[in-house]
């Protein structure tokens, strides 16, 4: 074997070598399907019940406790009724994630098998995962081992809400979708969903974002223009101001003016796909100009436009 061939050889093998190690330090250390989500899991064979997915969904399904199992899995520590336990299970926002839910989903209705009912809203989900162990979770593990007809096989854990919110024995998860009203100085209140926003008129602008902490970009942003809004519901002559509120209750004030000028939009999409929950999904306003690029401007989770 010359000497080109050797540094070949040795070249190639090299690469396998790193390769190999590449794919085991994956599957042991860094693929939370693998070994993190599994470590969670407690052992023997999971409790046989069932969870319907229903509502705003692409199509309505019903997941064993084993499925739960093969999703990302968090671990939550929270104290209920004055006892503290360490809960495991899927967090809202990732069930949601895992089975199809709505782009435009709004309300998720937490069902026990008695009919309980107890209900929160995609925002508040979504959020919840934004602090380590915090997260509103469905559980099926207790102290390390399966949660039994007592309490589960599926419980509702929500750190932080009052204790009515932690739902035992659930069944069910039914989806509504978001809903914005439109009130105050128009002669048609009404309410926008994603079934029915496209009916007015929808534009796609390119313009500069500029989020607070985070770089400017500029992307494509798709959504319906608010002024065509007002008018589908009869906006007063005698209105000066539009107030966008979200669901938290952040709001900002515009003139009339403004929003025509400015070519507002009540946006759901960036570059062609539908806003992400960090960004505000559903519903967001774009306000597609320089003077209003800020963060600050662009609301997110809208819920309430008022005249005045």
């Amino acid at each position: 074997m010359n000497k080109n061939s050797k540094i070949a050889l040795t070249a190639v093998t090299i690469i396998v070598i790193v390769v190999a190690l590449g794919a085991s330090l994956y599957y042991l250390t860094g693929n939370p399907g693998a070994t993190q989500t599994n470590a969670l899991v407690p052992a023997g064979n999971p409790p046989s019940g069932q969870l319907k997915i229903s509502g705003d969904v692409a199509a309505e399904e019903n997941l064993t406790i084993s499925n739960l199992t093969q999703m990302p899995l968090v671990n939550v520590t929270n104290t209920i009724k004055g006892e503290t336990a360490n809960y495991v299970g899927v967090t809202l926002t990732e069930l949601l994630n895992q089975t199809g839910a709505s782009w435009d989903a709004g309300n998720i209705n937490v069902i026990a098998g008695d009919g309980y009912t107890k209900t929160i809203n995609t925002y508040q989900a979504y959020n919840s995962t934004q602090y380590n162990g915090q997260e509103y979770i469905l559980a099926f593990a207790k102290n390390g081992q399966w949660m039994d007809n007592s309490e589960g096989p599926l419980k509702l854990i929500t750190p932080g809400l009052a204790n009515a919110y932690n739902v035992m024995n659930v069944e069910e998860i039914n989806l509504q979708p978001w809903v914005i009203t439109i009130n105050g100085s128009v002669s048609h209140p009404m309410t926008l969903t994603g079934s029915n926003i496209t009916s007015y008129e929808v534009k796609t602008v390119n313009a500069p974002f500029a989020p607070g902490g985070e770089p400017q970009r500029t992307s494509d942003w798709t959504g319906t223009t608010l002024w065509s809004i007002l008018q589908a519901a009869g906006v007063s002559s005698s209105a000066q101001d539009v107030t966008i509120t979200a669901i938290d209750g952040y709001s900002k004030t515009f003139t009339i003016q403004q929003v025509q000028t400015t070519g507002m939009l009540v946006g759901f999409k960036e570059n062609g796909a539908y806003l992400k929950p960090v960004d505000g999904q559903p519903f967001r306003l774009f306000v597609p100009t320089e003077d209003f690029k800020w963060g600050n401007y662009w609301v997110r989770w809208i819920t309430q436009i008022t005249v005045s």
